[in-house]
C-alpha cells in the first residue's frame, strides 16, 4: 500500500461496498459493527475476513494511531505494539489520516492509492461511541 494514502477518502468508498448489500451479487468488502477498540474486537473482525479467498497471513489492520494507543492503555499486560500484534496474529499500521471510528483489516493489494481492487479481501471494523 501507497503511504500517501488519504485514509479518509479510503474508508468513505470502504463504507459504502457492504457484501451484505441488497441485491448485492458482485464481490464486495466485510463490514462489521464493533463496540470499542480491543484485542477481542480486532480478532472478530480478522474471524469474519477469514474467507477462502484471502489467505489470513496476507491481512494487516489499519488503525488511528489514537486507536493503537487505546488498545495499549486498555491491555495492563501489553507493553508495545508487537506485543499487540503478537496476541492478535496480524501486523498493525497506525496511520495519521485513519478516522478515528474505523479500522481496517486487508491484504495491502487490495488497495490502489483510494482505489478498491480487490474488495473480498478488505474488512471494516465500524466503532460504536463507546470505542
Amino acid at each position: 500500500m501507497d503511504s500517501s494514502i488519504d485514509y479518509e477518502e479510503l474508508t468513505a468508498r470502504v463504507r459504502t461496498q457492504s457484501k451484505d448489500a441488497a441485491g448485492s451479487d458482485t464481490d464486495r468488502v466485510v463490514i462489521r459493527s464493533l463496540d470499542t477498540v480491543d484485542p477481542d474486537a480486532l480478532s472478530t473482525l480478522l474471524e469474519t475476513a477469514e474467507s477462502e479467498e484471502v489467505a489470513r497471513g496476507d491481512l494487516e489492520f489499519v488503525l488511528s494511531r489514537a486507536n493503537v494507543d487505546r488498545l495499549l492503555e486498555r491491555e495492563s499486560e501489553i507493553d508495545d505494539r508487537a506485543e499487540l500484534e503478537d496476541r492478535i496474529g496480524r501486523p498493525i499500521r497506525a496511520e495519521a489520516g485513519m478516522p478515528d471510528d474505523t479500522i481496517l483489516l486487508l491484504s495491502p493489494e487490495a488497495v490502489e492509492d483510494e482505489e478498491i481492487v480487490r474488495p473480498e479481501a478488505i474488512a471494516c471494523g465500524i466503532l460504536g461511541a463507546d470505542a
